[in-house]
């Protein structure tokens, strides 16, 4: 099959999932737009197909952090009480405006690393015409490049399960890692409203990289975003990160229980 990708300027950030997460972070992109000469361009992939508003978990649910966050990202809340907002109300304020940005029924099967940055390989199960895409013969279409791809598509994250470096979680993408030791009791309680604030956290974090980079007229190539980050949040965010710690945390678990194990039989042995 021949590859016959180019680079493109933009969009340069890809954003799976268009829940809490990433559209919380969608939004903190898109208020830069308008005032800045160099906007983080981003796409949101969505697997489910329009509408998708609906989230399951109940009518009411407890996101103490969303009043907050509504009016930083002014968000349309018109006609709207803070109390008793439903799943749906939140959905539908989040995903308002960044809707032209989302390709919804975009499942991606693969995230491809090049030189030149990363390629999302999806199957769509929807088109639109006011798409620019790539199709090749076997009915994958691919996207790219981007200087970054953020999952926030859930335990099953696509982004967490190849750990790329330059892939960032949010949401329960990053919680399922995080909070491992109290079974998802905290994510199940908190994780609509955790999801959010993980948005707007990491999305500030790249408008900070691009201030930084605007001011410093720098070019660093399509790491340029992670290449700026700040190690904690490196470390908080990132997927190959957040690989590591996992994989130390199991090795230790490991080394622990095998002494645990040679301990014993060494008692065994001496009594």
């Amino acid at each position: 099959m021949k590859d016959d990708r180019q680079a493109v300027t933009a969009p340069i950030i890809a954003i799976i999932g268009a829940s809490y997460a990433g559209l919380s972070l969608a939004n903190t992109l898109q208020q830069q737009q308008n005032s800045s000469s160099s906007p983080l361009a981003f796409t949101i992939f969505e697997s489910k197909t329009l509408p998708f508003t609906y989230v399951m978990g109940g009518d009411s649910f407890n996101v103490p952090s969303f009043p907050s966050i509504a009016e930083k990202l002014q968000l349309n809340m018109t006609n709207k009480s803070f109390d008793g907002l439903t799943r749906q109300d939140v959905m539908e304020s989040l995903l308002g405006p960044v809707k032209h940005q989302v390709i919804a029924g975009a499942r991606i099967e693969r995230i491809e690393e090049q030189n030149d940055g990363f390629y999302l390989h999806m199957i769509q199960k929807l088109k639109t015409s006011d798409m620019d895409l790539k199709s090749t013969n076997n009915n994958i279409e691919i996207h790219g490049p981007y200087q970054c791809v953020v999952g926030a598509d859930g335990v099953l994250s696509k982004c967490r399960t190849t750990a790329l470096g330059g892939t960032f979680l949010i949401g329960d993408a990053r919680w399922v890692n995080d909070r491992w030791f109290d079974l998802g009791l905290r994510r199940i309680q908190r994780g609509a409203d955790i999801a959010i604030m993980d948005g707007v956290e990491l999305g500030e974090h790249f408008l900070g990289v691009a201030s930084h980079r605007n001011a410093d007229d720098t070019d660093c190539g399509c790491d340029c975003i992670t290449y700026f980050l700040s190690s904690e949040v490196k470390s908080k965010f990132c997927a190959r990160h957040i690989h590591i710690a996992r994989r130390k945390r199991i090795t230790s678990i490991m080394i622990v229980l095998l002494a645990m194990v040679f301990m014993k039989n060494q008692y065994v042995l001496t009594t």
